[in-house]
């Protein structure tokens, strides 16, 4: 339970800290070239995302480009894009448009990854500090705990280990 409270925490904080770096980045790069960095490449892509108006809206902009009503049962995306290929309607007449820009990893070297945390945890045990011994346990624990919870175990062996404990 707290491993998982934790590992919760740290993806949150993670995942907000990712976001304003991506922020920077993306005043920074451009427009699909990677910048390779020590553990992989990052690189500035958009994405665009279509919704359907309001329904009424879009049938009259149908209506008044020549397309029966009584022809249209319903108003799904794959009727409007037909539709739109046999009228003069512009795809911005009956779809909300939203285009962002955003930065996404490209590529990771993962031996320089693993090479430098590992560097970490081995200044981490060099140190003389109080609390580093502590330190070192508590990564390999929370390690052990992680290699656990993502590798497969039959639903059987799971029932017995739970109900054991």
């Amino acid at each position: 339970m707290n491993i998982y409270t934790l590992l919760s925490d740290v993806q949150r904080n993670a995942n907000d800290l990712r976001k304003s770096v991506a922020e920077v980045l993306i005043s920074r790069l451009h427009h699909d070239q990677p910048v390779s960095g020590q553990f992989g490449s990052v690189q500035r892509t958009s994405r665009r995302n279509r919704s359907l108006k309001d329904e009424e809206l879009v049938l009259k902009a149908l209506e008044a480009a020549g397309i029966n009503r009584e022809q249209l049962t319903s108003v799904d995306t794959d009727k409007v894009d037909d539709a739109l290929d046999v009228t003069e309607l512009s795809e911005s007449d009956v779809y909300e448009i939203n285009e962002s820009e955003y930065a996404r990893k490209s590529e990771v070297n993962e031996d320089e990854k693993e090479t430098r945390l590992q560097g970490l945890k081995d200044q981490l045990a060099a140190s003389e500090s109080d609390g580093a011994e502590e330190l070192c346990n508590e990564i390999e624990e929370l390690e052990s705990r992680i290699e656990e919870l993502t590798e497969f175990k039959s639903g059987a062996s799971f029932r017995t280990r739970a109900s054991s404990e």
